[in-house]
């Protein structure tokens, strides 16, 4: 991708750079809490704390595509990408055993 990306063409460039700026994941809601908008999602990265702002409210096995190596507010897709969420990421990369424990502190 270094060689197309150095190409001097301004449009090439911008293109290349949001290509390689974020780069989804698919994971899976793996823990749902009733009546809690934190939910776990595991990716291949690790597991995901996100709670749930708004759009669709994901449920318990559930696709979800997204960047899960960041903190903070984030759109992720859900079933073939044709429904959208809004989240925010509470915490990313642990493994089960934090993740549970981080999610029974939210949900308390």
């Amino acid at each position: 991708m270094i060689g197309i990306c150095s190409v001097g063409i301004v449009g090439l460039g911008l293109l290349c750079g949001l290509a390689t700026s974020a780069i989804a994941e698919t994971g899976f809601v793996t823990k749902r809490v009733s009546g809690c908008d934190y939910f776990l999602i595991d990716a291949p990265s690790g597991y995901v704390v996100a709670e749930w702002y708004g759009g669709h409210d994901p449920y318990k096995g559930e696709k979800v595509v997204g960047s899960f190596d960041s903190f903070g507010f984030l759109t992720f897709f859900y079933r073939s990408g044709n429904v959208d969420g809004r989240v925010y990421i509470e915490d990313y990369g642990l493994d089960e055993d934090d993740a549970l424990e981080k999610l029974s502190e939210q949900c308390n």
